[in-house]
């Protein structure tokens, strides 16, 4: 008996012990940072909110009342994350700030028209499309403007509305045919330019004279039109590169150019080998290639008539993206490929059979 209640007394002893030692546990916990941390992460613990409200004493704001520009737009990460975007454009503005001053880099900007010089802290412009590069791509727009006229109509006759418009095209052609004797331009240009305005104005007679849209004789009209178009173009890129050249030599020739970047302006989108762009790889020696992973100092700007603060901005993030990725990376274009391709490359390939083909 009594060995029973000596061990019942030993028994009750070491609960209590380690009952006392449990909760000095808890309370040394609590005190520290890891738990207040863990507190503060736990959504389902009644201390979270007062924990995010003492960490915003501190920050003067309250994440949860406050909303942010990107995702996610309230809490604990997204002030994380806003505070990167923040300060990412404030990197953007002080770098933009350099282009073209003294010390910083210089850059040509080409719009549709025009080149635009930044360099030494002067800003200078000039036209470096010859008069007859716009002549000779606007007689390859009439041949894609008559077909986008008539091809809607293959098969049907002629409306008033659309014989009214062949035949002031028609006149419209041959006072620019008349007209090409008084040009001052190089015989096989105004050749070029003379075979598409009298086959244009050939075909237009024909449709008149039958009435009708006929699907052969549209196809027929374009098949002998396209060569003489590829003539003009061909003509036309020679003399814009030809003038550009001439530009460029006249400029390494005044000044030095120790830093310099080109942006080119564009309305469509990236076009693969787009003239300019081809021109600067040759005069930087870098490899040719669409996207952006092959962009060093030549950039192309999409969908824009060559807005400065577009092209700067443009500029600015492809050289803070390539610090950032030769950082992190140690590969200074890595994050001119999506940053999640590698990753999609692998998913894709373990889900190749549960993806969907679109009929």
């Amino acid at each position: 008996m009594l060995n029973q209640q000596f061990n019942r007394n030993h028994t009750y002893k070491f609960v209590a012990i380690f009952c006392l030692a449990i909760l000095a546990f808890f309370c040394i916990c609590a005190n520290s940072t890891n738990f207040a941390i863990a507190q503060e992460l736990n959504p389902r613990n009644t201390l979270a909110e007062d924990s995010n409200e003492k960490v915003y004493e501190h920050s003067g704001t309250n994440s949860e009342d406050k909303e942010f520009s990107f995702e996610p737009k309230s809490g604990l990460m997204g002030e994380v994350n806003q505070k990167f975007h923040e300060d990412y454009e404030k990197l953007i503005s002080q770098t933009t700030s350099t282009f073209g001053k003294p010390g910083g880099p210089s850059v040509l900007l080409f719009t549709q028209n025009k080149l635009i010089t930044y360099h030494n802290g002067n800003k200078e412009e000039q036209n470096y499309l010859p008069p007859v590069y716009h002549q000779l791509k606007a007689t390859d727009h009439y041949p894609i403007s008559l077909y986008l006229t008539l091809q809607p109509s293959e098969g049907q006759k002629l409306t008033n509305a659309i014989k009214a418009s062949l035949v002031n095209s028609s006149k419209l052609l041959q006072e620019n045919l008349n007209n090409l004797s008084n040009k001052d331009l190089p015989e096989n240009i105004i050749e070029a330019q003379r075979t598409v305005f009298t086959g244009s104005i050939k075909y237009i007679d024909q449709v008149l004279s039958e009435g009708r849209v006929d699907s052969d004789k549209l196809n027929q009209y374009v098949r002998l039109m396209s060569p003489k178009m590829v003539e003009n173009v061909n003509l036309a890129a020679a003399a814009e590169l030809s003038s550009l050249n001439e530009i460029i030599k006249n400029l390494l020739t005044k000044d030095k150019w120790e830093s310099l970047y080109v942006v080119v302006g564009g309305v469509h989108q990236s076009r693969n080998r787009e003239l300019v762009t081809q021109y600067f790889d040759h005069v930087f020696n870098e490899p040719q290639g669409p996207g952006a992973e092959l962009e060093n100092r030549v950039i192309y700007l999409e969908s824009t008539t060559g807005d400065e603060s577009e092209a700067f901005s443009l500029l600015a993030r492809h050289i803070l993206d390539r610090k950032i990725a030769a950082a992190f990376f140690k590969d200074p274009m890595r994050l001119q490929t999506d940053a999640l391709s590698d990753a999609a490359d692998f998913w894709l390939w373990e889900h190749t059979l549960d993806i969907p083909k679109w009929p």
